[in-house]
């Protein structure tokens, strides 16, 4: 009678585990990579005008900026670290009732979201958030504009090793509400100066679920060059009169 190999059951089987881990993984799904991702800056929707929001001209001139959509894209172009919040269910112990007490739910709670991003050397991606803040209100009477004059959205996407949006979610009446510090310091000359931003919102939806991760989606190249062609318009049409400018 042949005598029983047990070692060879199992190392068969930890093999044939083993390998469909791997396959997993090298697959066009696989798994869920922390540097894989996309963020999206929405602006506000529903801004005033300048001459409406602002006490000074600096302050349009940077609500100008702000509105701008390229703007947004660069901004969003530079994040280094975000979180897909989570979501708390905010409970009560239930004991009105015959035998063992139960959780009842009352309500949701969503907790900030934490994000920061490559500063350049004219620290812009902080002047942007700043600019944003000012649309909350108005500099020279400090009334406070209407809630959705100020709220945009924020968008998180899982990318895969295709560049290919998996999951997101979608921070609902965002805005920045917190501006962190910047430190300095002669030890750090080969440190880059990042701005942390605190985003407050409503509440977060799911666009895998509700089919609303967009359309097809620029590769790495075809946005670096868009930045840039935009970037080199932008700095030429500085230069050229106000009056001349209508032409472009």
């Amino acid at each position: 009678m042949a005598k029983f190999n047990f070692s060879n059951v199992l190392g068969g089987a930890v093999f044939g585990s083993l390998n469909a881990f791997l396959q997993q993984g090298a697959s066009k799904d696989g798994y869920a990579k922390a540097n894989r991702y996309e963020v999206v800056i929405n602006l506000p929707t529903g801004a005033p005008s300048t001459g409406e929001l602002a006490g000074d001209d600096a302050t349009q001139a940077g609500v100008r900026q702000l509105l701008s959509s390229e703007t947004a894209r660069r901004i969003s172009f530079r994040c280094d670290s975000i979180s897909i919040p989570g979501r708390n269910l905010r409970t009560q112990m239930n004991s009105n009732i015959y035998g063992p007490p139960h959780e009842v739910v009352q309500g949701v709670t969503y907790a900030e979201v934490q994000a920061t991003f490559y500063a350049g050397s004219d620290l812009a991606e902080r002047y942007f958030f700043e600019q944003w803040q000012k649309i909350t209100y108005n500099t020279r009477t400090h009334n406070i504009n209407y809630y959705k004059e100020y709220v945009g959205s924020v968008d998180i996407f899982q990318l895969n090793e295709q560049d290919e949006r998996m999951y997101g979610i979608r921070l609902e009446e965002a805005f920045p509400k917190t501006i962190g510090e910047i430190a300095y310091g002669h030890g750090s000359s080969n440190t880059i100066n990042k701005v942390t931003v605190s985003f407050s919102y409503r509440k977060f939806r799911n666009l895998a679920s509700e089919g609303d991760l967009g359309g097809e989606r620029k590769s790495l190249e075809d946005n670096l060059s868009d930045i840039f062609k935009n970037t080199i318009k932008t700095q030429l049409l500085s230069r050229v009169p106000p009056v001349l400018r209508r032409l472009f």
